[in-house]
Order: structure tokens, then C-alpha cells, then sequence
């Protein structure tokens, strides 16, 4: 599945490098990426959308990370999938890990069609701590102690900050660099 043309390949790339290095003009990429929904209701995206996740993102799944999340299954942990990606990405990805939690980006529709905004605050950064914690008092969860954060990304500083147990996966140069200094585990798994 294409769904972008080769300029916008290129624009989604200066994104995933401005994302790496923890700056990201969400205003900017989240209108580049909602542009294709504008005017269309949920059942509509979720015609592009899910065969999208089934084909490209379903084989990108890796099964080292799967292990990762059936041992906290295993030992009856919540699992809360947290991520600055649009809920019209996340929640098709957390269906097909059978993750019932998330927490997203979420888009904005008015009359049932999508207005290409997002509500704010946006799940990237301060945002996703703040949202994290507003789904932690609506679920009863009082503090971070106990709580496992998995992250490769020096965007998710804040909430790896307050967690008990912050965790690196193949984390990006900036993160690295924090997880080393702060002694927080760094798991590298194979990308396969």
C-alpha cells in the first residue's frame, strides 16, 4: 500500500529526523499528516488505515518486543500503550497487539467528519506525561511507583522521568547518551 507520493515521502522523512532529534513542530507534522483524512468520518479512514497496519506495520512488529509485552501479561501488569502517533494509527496497532489502553494523539471531528486538528494536549513530550497521569487518576493508579516505561525516544523524557522503572529500547543518541548517565536499563533488541 502507497499511500504517499514521493514529495511527501520526503517531507515524512524531515519529520522522522526533527522527531529524533526532540524537534518536532507537531503543529506542522500533525496538519501534514491528517491532511489526507480532512472530510472523511472514522469508517472511512479506517478503510485506508487498516489495511495499512495489516501490510506495512503488522510485518514491523517485532517479536522481541512481543516477548517483552507477554511477560508483563504474564505477571498481570496493566499494559497502557503510549504514544504521540494520531489515534487513527494507534488504535488499529493496539487491536492487533490486543492492548486495550492507549494513549494517543486524538484528531478532532465535528459533524462526524475529520477537521485534520488535534485536541490538545498533543501525546508528544509534557503532553503524553499529562495525559498519561489523567488516565492514571481515572483507572486509580496514585503514583508512578511500580510503573515500567519502555521508550527509544528523547521526546518521551518527561514520562521516562517519573516512572519507577525507565526503560531504553534501541534508544535514539540522545537518549542513549541520558539512559548511560542515569544508569536506566537499555535493552537492544535485534531489528529484524
Amino acid at each position: 500500500i502507497n499511500i504517499l507520493d514521493e514529495d511527501a515521502k520526503l517531507k515524512n522523512d524531515e519529520f522522522i529526523k526533527d522527531y529524533q532529534q526532540g524537534q518536532l513542530d507537531f503543529n506542522q507534522y500533525t496538519t501534514f499528516a491528517l491532511k489526507a483524512y480532512i472530510g472523511k468520518t472514522r469508517d472511512e479512514i479506517s478503510e485506508i488505515i487498516f489495511p495499512f497496519v495489516e501490510k506495512i506495520i503488522g510485518p514491523m512488529i517485532n517479536i522481541f518486543a512481543l516477548k517483552l509485552l507477554h511477560d508483563h501479561y504474564d505477571k498481570g501488569d496493566e499494559i497502557l500503550l503510549a504514544s504521540a502517533t494520531n489515534e487513527l494509527i494507534v488504535r488499529p496497532i493496539a487491536q492487533r497487539l490486543e492492548i486495550k489502553n492507549i494513549i494517543s494523539t486524538n484528531v478532532e471531528f465535528k459533524n462526524g467528519q475529520c477537521t485534520g486538528e488535534f485536541i490538545c494536549p498533543s501525546a508528544l513530550g509534557a503532553g503524553k506525561l499529562e495525559l498519561v497521569k489523567k488516565w492514571m487518576e481515572s483507572n486509580q493508579y496514585d503514583d508512578f511507583s511500580g510503573v515500567t516505561f519502555y521508550s527509544d525516544s528523547i521526546n518521551d523524557l518527561p514520562l521516562l522521568e517519573v516512572v519507577e522503572f525507565p526503560k531504553a529500547v534501541n534508544p535514539d543518541s540522545k537518549l542513549s547518551i541520558i539512559s548511560q548517565d542515569r544508569a536506566w536499563e537499555i535493552i537492544n533488541l535485534p531489528i529484524i
